[in-house]
C-alpha cells in the first residue's frame, strides 16, 4: 500500500475511533397557539387565558398561593410538513417585567394532558388573576370547572425536557439542544400528543415571577423559531475547518429522492488533497469538537461509513452520491476529510444533509 493510501486509512481510522447552516433547509418562526398561566389556588377558581401576559415564578409576600407556572403550545404539524426532520429550534421570548434582576432557572416540561386557554382577561397588571369562567384552564382544571389535572397545578412529564436562564427583562433566545429538538420532532410526529410545555422554577425562591409576553400581546409574542429539513430536500450544516482565511466547505444539491444521483462539491478545500466523505444515518446538530473551531458533525455513538476517495485540486472538486431507493425517511449526514500538513494530518468540511423521500 502507497503512503498516500496509508495516511487515508490513517484518517479513516481516527475519525471513526475520535468520533463516533443553510442551503434548502427551511427556518421559520411561529406564533404560540394557546398560552396561560397557572396561579396557585385551593379553589381552582383564578385564570387569564386571554390575557396578554402569563407569569413564571412565585410572586412576593411570602404567603400562600403565591406560585405562578406557564402553559404554552405551539401547533406545530400546521406548520411543518409531515415527515420532517427537526435540525434545530428555541424559544423566543419577551418578558415584559420582574421584581428579580439576575437571571432564574427555568424548566421546561412536556404536559401530558390536554388543556383549553380560555378567553377571560385579568384587569391591571394580571399577576393575581382574575375570576375563572367556562373553559378556562386553572390551578385545578384543564377546562373549567367540569375537566381536572390529576395533580394540581398541572400534569407533566416528571423530568424537564430543557432548562434556560430567564431574565429579568427583555428578549431571550433559548439555546437549541437535544431536549427541545426532540420535543418538537414528538410534537411533529404525534400531534394529537402535543400538549406543549409547563415553564416553571425551583418555585422556592419567592418574589423571582416573571411576566412574560402571550399570544395575545399587541407584540413581542412568544415564537418557536424552528430549521427543518422536508422529505426530498438537501441542505448543509455548520462550518467547516478553517482553512486559510474561511473555512473548508461542501455542499450538495438536487431531490432526495430514491435512485438520483446528487452532486457533492467541496470549495476552500486544503490543495493539492486527497481524502474521502464519511455517511452516519444522524446529525450531531451542536458538533463534537476536535480543536477550537473545528468541529464534527457525525455522531460519535452511530455507524460511521466511509465512501469512495475524492480528489481535490486547486480547492476546489466534485464527487456524486446516488440516494439508495426504497428507503424513504433517512436523514443521511455527510462530512468530506482530507490530508493536510495540520497537526492531525486532516481537515473537515461543514455536513450536508439528505432527508430520503
Amino acid at each position: 500500500m502507497n503512503s498516500t493510501l496509508v495516511r487515508l486509512s490513517l484518517v479513516t481510522s481516527a475519525i471513526v475511533a475520535g468520533i463516533s447552516s443553510t442551503a434548502a433547509q427551511t427556518t421559520i418562526s411561529i406564533v404560540a397557539t394557546k398560552d396561560t398561566t397557572l396561579y396557585e389556588s385551593a379553589t381552582g377558581t383564578v385564570a387569564n387565558g386571554g390575557g396578554t401576559h402569563m407569569f413564571v415564578g412565585r410572586v412576593g409576600g411570602g404567603g400562600n398561593f403565591e406560585i405562578r407556572r406557564g402553559l404554552i403550545q405551539w401547533n406545530i404539524a400546521a406548520s411543518i410538513p409531515a415527515g420532517s426532520r427537526i435540525l434545530s429550534a428555541s424559544l423566543d421570548m419577551w418578558v415584559e417585567q420582574s421584581s428579580a434582576f439576575l437571571p432564574v432557572l427555568t424548566n421546561a416540561h412536556r404536559v401530558t394532558q390536554n388543556w383549553s386557554e380560555g378567553t377571560v382577561a385579568a384587569s391591571g397588571g394580571g399577576g393575581t388573576g382574575t375570576a375563572a369562567i367556562p373553559g378556562e384552564t386553572t390551578w385545578l382544571h384543564t377546562n373549567f370547572s367540569t375537566q381536572f389535572w390529576n395533580t394540581p397545578g398541572g400534569d407533566y412529564a416528571a423530568t424537564p425536557s430543557f432548562t434556560f436562564d430567564m431574565p429579568g427583562i427583555g428578549a431571550f433566545v433559548t439555546p437549541s439542544n437535544a431536549g427541545i429538538v426532540a420535543d418538537v420532532q414528538n410534537m411533529l410526529d404525534n400531534p394529537a400528543a402535543n400538549f406543549g410545555w409547563v415553564l416553571k422554577t425551583n418555585e422556592v425562591l419567592t418574589s423571582n415571577a416573571r411576566k412574560i409576553n402571550t399570544r395575545n400581546a399587541a407584540t413581542l409574542k412568544p415564537k418557536l423559531n424552528i430549521t427543518y429539513l422536508a422529505p426530498g430536500q438537501t441542505g448543509t450544516w455548520g462550518v467547516g475547518w478553517p482553512v486559510g482565511a474561511a473555512t473548508f466547505q461542501l455542499g450538495i444539491t438536487g431531490t432526495a429522492t430514491g435512485g438520483n444521483t446528487l452532486p457533492i462539491t467541496y470549495t476552500n478545500a486544503p490543495t493539492p488533497s486527497v481524502g474521502a466523505n464519511f455517511f452516519a444515518l444522524d446529525l450531531d446538530a451542536m458538533g463534537t469538537p476536535l480543536l477550537p473551531n473545528s468541529l464534527v458533525y457525525l455522531p460519535l455513538a452511530g455507524t460511521i461509513i466511509p465512501g469512495a476517495t475524492i480528489i481535490i485540486s486547486g480547492g476546489t472538486g466534485s464527487t456524486n452520491f446516488t440516494v439508495p431507493a426504497g428507503f424513504p425517511g433517512y436523514l443521511i449526514v455527510v462530512q468530506a476529510a482530507v490530508l493536510d500538513t495540520t497537526p492531525l494530518g486532516f481537515s473537515l468540511s461543514n455536513a450536508g444533509l439528505m432527508l430520503t423521500q
